[in-house]
């Protein structure tokens, strides 16, 4: 068997919303096991091929490829590698008062399991940006961050995949392009419905037309960078691809009710 590890626990912070403590990827053989009780972390652990077992918390759940699962704060859990076919696993270890509003607002309590929920791609960039030996652990923090809340959110999605009504299909369109720059004949395109029937329908159902909610959603994952990342306010605004800073501002003020750089300060200084 042999790891890549990242270790940062020597730079963790107990200020920082979210820290990272490790993260890495693993070619396990039929030695590979973990066992841990009542720790104060979190974890993802993203299957990339083989397959094993986790006990956790009285459960019983077999892991293999494409599966992700994840070990939550406090729990008593055993983990292995089947002989046969090892477990190939990427990984990421984190606490912190972010991940703790990560699972309790998006994921079902005592889910342990995503089944053929592929994540490569976040968790390989997390790899990537944990072997940048150039950036700072607040940066590297932030970037982290941003990627386990799109981790968070794919899992969440996942986990309630059902057949949606036009109104759900719609919301759904929005909340995925949520950090991109659309309007409303980007849905047309996407859904195939037109704009009128796309406005009236959305308000029937939402109160609200489809532009105002986009803006009203872009502007909460505002509150949430300015909140939890270091990242600048003009930073934010180039994320969440509005068309300027001043749009930024303006389109947060008239929401909030007071601009980006007051909210942080007004929220830092509590």
């Amino acid at each position: 068997m042999h790891e890549t590890i990242h270790s940062f626990w020597h730079m963790c912070d107990p200020k920082l919303p979210l820290n990272v403590v490790m993260s890495g990827i693993s070619y396990c053989d039929k030695n590979y096991r973990i066992e841990r009780h009542g720790e104060n972390l979190f974890s993802f652990e993203y299957i990339i091929d083989g397959s094993g077992v986790l006990e956790i918390n009285s459960q019983t759940l077999y892991p293999q490829k494409n599966d992700v699962y994840m070990l939550t704060r406090n729990s008593d859990h055993v983990y292995y590698s089947s002989e046969e076919h090892p477990w190939t696993k990427i990984w990421v270890v984190f606490y912190g008062d972010l991940a703790e509003y990560l699972f309790k607002r998006y994921l079902p309590a005592d889910t342990y399991i995503v089944k053929d929920c592929n994540i490569f791609s976040y968790m390989n960039e997390i790899l990537n940006l944990s072997s940048a030996g150039h950036k700072s652990y607040p940066d590297l923090v932030d970037e982290v961050s941003v990627l386990l809340l799109k981790i968070v959110l794919r899992l969440k999605n996942h986990l309630e995949h059902k057949v949606l009504s036009p109104a759900e299909q719609i919301k759904l369109c929005l909340d995925v392009n949520i950090e991109n720059r659309m309007d409303i004949n980007d849905v047309c395109v996407q859904l195939g419905y037109s704009k009128n029937y796309i406005i009236k329908l959305f308000r029937e159902t939402y109160g609200i037309t489809p532009y105002a909610y986009f803006r009203k959603r872009k502007i909460e994952l505002a509150q949430q960078y300015l909140l939890n990342t270091h990242l600048t306010v003009n930073e934010i605004s180039s994320k969440l691809n509005f068309a300027d800073q001043h749009y930024f501002a303006s389109s947060f003020k008239a929401i909030v009710g007071v601009s980006p750089s007051e909210y942080r300060k007004t929220a830092k200084s509590r």
